[in-house]
């Protein structure tokens, strides 16, 4: 299968398929990709995304959270703040809309058993450069690395991407932990 024609000067037009409201202030975004493309991501690398607010360009940086090898799509968590200009952009985002990215960014990526353990540590949305180097390694049954993730969270309710997490939890290398910072109602 081809990759898509991504490049970290250019920024190239993908649109966008499905948006999800997860919680209050997070979006779960699916973006095509033309035929059955990859995107071409090494787990761990990153993206980047403009938007114009008001006249105004910017630009932030996201990890897909997608499984590095997904064919036809890619996918981004993300957390839209009170005050964000780039999070005005996102609020306003609906299926068939049109949104530029660049990329791959990013010399950190894993390698399969490069490493006996990792112990994975993220917050909120901090979590999704996590996802694909832990798909990763479920995926791969030659891979045998240790992980340990503790993941952050408010409350129980605004874990984000529970079913997946409680899923790479039921591999033999893989444990999750979460640490709520407030007590559910």
């Amino acid at each position: 299968s081809c990759h898509s024609s991504l490049s970290p000067e250019t920024f190239l037009a993908f649109s966008i398929s499905a948006v999800d409201k997860v919680t209050k202030d997070t979006y779960h975004v699916r973006f095509a990709l033309p035929g059955n493309s990859q995107l071409g991501l090494r787990p761990g690398q990153h993206l980047i995304l403009r938007g114009t607010v008001g006249g105004l360009e910017i630009q932030r940086a996201y990890t897909p959270i997608s499984p590095a090898n997904a064919k036809g799509y890619f996918e981004v968590l993300i957390k839209c703040y009170q005050t964000g200009l780039m999070s005005q952009y996102v609020g306003s985002w609906r299926a068939g809309d049109t949104v530029f990215w660049r990329g791959p960014f990013g010399s950190f990526f894993y390698k399969p058993n490069q490493y006996g353990e990792l112990l994975m540590l993220a917050a909120g949305t901090g979590l999704a450069p996590m996802v694909p180097i832990l798909q990763s390694i479920t995926d791969n049954a030659d891979d045998e690395t240790f992980v340990t993730l503790v993941g952050c969270f408010k409350t129980f309710e605004g874990i984000y991407l529970k079913t997946f997490l409680q899923d790479q939890a039921r591999f033999w290398n893989v444990r999750t932990f979460f640490v709520l910072s407030q007590v559910s109602p």
